[in-house]
């Protein structure tokens, strides 16, 4: 007798797990090809970006080469599509070059156009996007309002930056352009007296000061 209601109650579960399978196996089946969908899309996605990697590191130095080689239309144009197209990093690097071809080319407007952007890119490095501002700096310092691009370069001036310095001596140059000799003299002589500082800043500092001097 046991032994039957031991079969019966055998019979009953089986039953009700045949039961749950038929209401809820789909949900399990569904669950289950979305973790294998998932890690299979995860490892697709490491590939792609690495492949992405490759390639826009191979196309940067065919760029590089070009350069090098005085071949600054083709270069360009490669810079502009690595810049646009390019892995991350990779773009920031591209748009650098790109600028540096219209530097060499003549086209300072256009080159200075591009560093404002990186400067204004939200999306981009904060160490590029500082860059960016120095160098863009260094193309307008002689056109570009003098107390408005001070004030953007200011926090760079600090002595956590380290673009401090030439920071600064950019913006020893905007006094000068705005009159003000007196700011400008403090900071060369800052800058001529700081150890820290690179040797090509503070012989211009210190040259620059003889000159103010005279």
């Amino acid at each position: 007798m046991d032994n039957f209601i031991e079969e019966v109650d055998e019979e009953l579960k089986h039953e009700r797990y045949a039961e749950l399978w038929r209401k809820y196996g789909i949900f399990a089946v569904g669950a289950v090809l979305l973790i294998v969908i998932s890690v299979a899309g995860s490892m697709g996605w490491r590939q792609y970006q690495l492949n992405s990697q490759i390639q826009s590191g191979l196309d940067y130095v065919n760029a590089v080469d070009l350069m090098a080689a005085g071949k600054n239309a083709g270069a360009l144009t490669a810079f502009q599509a690595l810049g646009k197209d390019g892995a991350a990093g990779y773009r920031e690097l591209a748009r650098f070059q790109e600028a540096a071809v219209l530097v060499h080319q003549g086209n300072k407007a256009a080159s200075a156009q591009i560093y404002e952007a990186i400067a204004n890119d939200d999306g981009a490095d904060k160490v590029f996007r500082n860059l960016a501002l120095i160098l863009y700096s260094l193309n307008v310092v002689d056109r570009a309002e003098p107390k408005a691009l001070a004030d953007r370069l200011g926090p760079l001036t600090n002595e956590a930056s380290p673009w401090r310095f030439s920071a600064l001596e950019i913006t020893a140059l905007l006094h000068r352009r705005r009159g003000d000799v007196s700011a400008a003299k403090l900071i060369y002589k800052k800058l001529a007296d700081n150890d820290n500082a690179p040797h090509r800043i503070r012989a211009r500092a210190t040259e620059f000061l003889t000159v103010i001097g005279k």
